[in-house]
């Protein structure tokens, strides 16, 4: 509640100042309308832009106070005793845009003042770019100053700036502009229904440029906090976001019957003056409506900004079914494009036709419509495949060797009965169940989303032949049991790699730390650099090869490659490239050898981990020379990395 209250006087206060400067004094000098019309409303306006601004300061130091008790963990009643506020304003952002604020309400109150006793037209600029900034300091203390990456910060932080202060001159201005309105249809002279069509041409055009404005930075801001279907559809973030929107196209929707009924109306000299007057009457009816959904707005407002955002939650898919169009073959993908474009091309002709109400077209652009539609349809359908709520999860557990440790007995003890020990699925029970449990060392595993297998795993699936283990391990027990799946899976797959460089193929090795020269690393942070070519060796270290490779180093090193050598049984060898690492990174590892790789395996990995060309040493074609290394490395470094998956940031 202390939220909406400061902004919505916030808003209203800018809305006030801009309603001041830009609509009603050059309204009033446009119809040369009674002074005691003018004087009556300024009166009004100066309490409305008071009483803003005495909301926004209490409430203001409310939230302050909201914020230091929860920065602190100290109640509210202990945080102004024990001097919590002072470190809050003096060591903290959110403290130095509330004390930057403070000075802006000085500033306000004393434009306030000038204007109530001369009405200076300086004082309501001052106080226009005062209220400007009292209500852009609020991205400050919104999502948007959250971004940390700095590309991104750029573009972000202006874009929650400008759709503040266009929400402001908008939403803000309503209520001034339902006030002058009444006061008008009140009067019901000529001249305030002149003064009233002045105002609505005015603030018409500043409404067409806050709604511009708030599309295009609204964008942007949905891009950056639900950047995804699943983020808006299936998080509480996103789903308020969309009531957002559907009440802002509301309000749109309203101010459209304004635009396109009453303005020309109330415009037009050749109108009698009882149906003027009617118009100024619907159009404060109309103008009442928009300021009540602004309200329901700014409310949304309010909760979304405690809330995190939609990319950095859960998103529980509400839908039975999801799009997938790799599963559309390639024709009718085709087929689908052309269809979806003409229907796009069609529905936009409809509207331009309806507007121009040119009805014999009308049916025709119609029966396009529902052709297209349908042929869009037909050819999108191999695309609708099942979904279930965890679709679109993301692991709670990286994917990294202590998970991959800890969920090996976990599959042993749970999974291996039915799917076997090396997961083919030739397990001590597979032969009792009515349908054989599926082998987890095929490449389709990796054609699931995790999210579908997290359902699986913990719901269990095919009529009930597969149980579920909600009740028996928790979720981050299941996410352990999932890595340790996959990367056996990827291990197994991975022994079938060849020498030549994949594209395609994409078998990710776990993140594990490991130590050089006593310094600590993991391999997520060397690949930030470039590609790295990884030596696994049995209990033997290949002196030799690791010799050259250590002699190959600085080329290597120049052209990108990164060498992490890792002895997976004991060794009493430590020269470079080799380093120490623990039990758990061994286990893991061991699954990406073959016991009859001659005793060593490398395998070289793109900047995303996977598996990208694999020698060992009893290969048809050993081990790759310095050549082959060097051009490889080029080759690999040019692969694209798939954009990391940004839910599963708060659970």
């Amino acid at each position: 509640m202390t939220r909406l209250l400061h902004y919505a006087a916030t808003v209203s206060l800018e809305g006030t100042f801009v309603f001041w400067c830009l609509i009603a004094w050059p309204a009033f000098h446009r119809a040369q309308a009674a002074q005691a019309f003018q004087a009556q409303l300024h009166r009004r306006l100066l309490a409305l832009a008071w009483t803003s601004l005495l909301v926004a300061l209490v409430t203001g130091g409310a939230w302050l106070l909201v914020i230091a008790s929860n920065m602190s963990g100290m109640p509210l009643a202990a945080v102004l005793p024990g001097g919590v506020v002072g470190i809050v304003l003096t060591q903290t952002r959110f403290g130095e845009d509330w004390v930057l604020r403070a000075a802006l309400v000085v500033v306000l109150a004393i434009c306030l003042a000038v204007q109530a006793r001369s009405r200076k037209h300086a004082a309501g600029w001052v106080g226009l770019l005062a209220a400007a900034a009292f209500i852009a300091s609020l991205a400050w203390a919104g999502h948007g100053a959250a971004t940390e990456d700095v590309p991104f910060d750029a573009i972000h932080l202006p874009a929650d700036i400008l759709h503040l202060l266009a929400a402001g001159a908008w939403l803000g201005a309503l209520l001034p502009l339902v006030i002058l309105l009444a006061q008008a249809r009140r009067d019901s002279d000529p001249q305030a229904v002149a003064v009233a069509c002045a105002t609505t041409q005015r603030f018409s055009v500043l409404g067409l440029s806050s709604v511009g404005t708030l599309l295009l930075t609204g964008l942007v801001n949905t891009w950056f906090l639900s950047g995804s279907v699943p983020a808006l559809l299936g998080t509480l973030y996103g789903q308020l976001l969309l009531l957002k929107i559907a009440l802002f196209a509301t309000m749109i929707a309203v101010a459209s019957v304004n635009q396109r009924q009453l303005l020309p109306c109330l415009t037009d000299v050749a109108t009698a003056a009882p149906l003027r007057l009617r118009a100024v009457r619907q159009l404060s009816r109309n103008a009442s409506i928009e300021a009540s959904f602004g309200v329901f707005v700014l409310a949304i407002v309010g909760i979304i900004g405690i809330l995190p955002p939609g990319l950095h939650t859960e998103p529980r898919w509400p839908l039975p079914f999801r799009f997938d169009l790799s599963e559309i073959p390639a024709p009718a993908h085709a087929v689908f494009d052309v269809a979806a474009i003409a229907f796009a091309l069609c529905l936009a002709a409809t509207v331009l036709i309806a507007q121009r109400r040119h009805y014999r077209a009308i049916g025709v652009s119609i029966a396009l419509l529902v052709l297209f539609g349908i042929v869009s349809w037909i050819a999108l359908r191999p695309g609708i495949v099942r979904a279930y709520p965890t679709s679109f999860y993301a692991s709670s557990q990286p994917y990294a060797a202590p998970s991959i440790a800890r969920g090996a007995p976990l599959y042993a003890e749970h999974c291996a009965a039915c799917h076997g020990a090396e997961g083919r699925g030739d397990g001590p029970l597979a032969g009792e169940l009515p349908i054989r449990p599926a082998d987890l060392t095929e490449p389709h595993l990796f054609a699931h989303k995790i999210g579908e297998i997290y359902w699986w795993v913990s719901y269990g699936r095919d009529s009930g032949v597969m149980p579920g283990f909600a009740d028996k391990l928790t979720p981050d027990q299941r996410w352990d049991l999932i890595n340790f799946v996959l990367a056996r899976t990827a291990g197994v797959l991975a022994n079938h790699a060849g020498s030549q460089i994949s594209t395609t193929t994409a078998l990710p090795l776990p993140d594990f730390a490991f130590e050089r020269n006593g310094v600590q690393n993991t391999l997520s942070q060397v690949l930030k650099t470039g590609p790295v070519l990884v030596v696994l060796f049995a209990k033997r270290a290949p002196l030799a090869r690791l010799e050259q490779l250590a002699r190959l180093q600085p080329r290597l090193a120049a052209a990108g490659l990164h060498v992490v050598a890792v002895g997976l049984g004991p060794s009493t060898h430590n020269a470079p490239p080799i380093v120490e690492a623990s039990q758990d990174v061994r286990v893991a590892l061991a699954l990406f050898r073959s016991p009859t790789d001659g005793g060593e395996t490398e395998l070289m990995l793109d900047r995303g981990a996977n598996v990208r060309a694999r020698w060992t040493a009893s290969g048809a074609s050993g081990l790759a020379d310095a050549g082959t290394l060097l051009s490889y490395t080029a080759l690999v470094a040019s692969i694209p990395v798939a954009a990391a998956n940004h839910a599963g940031h708060a659970h």
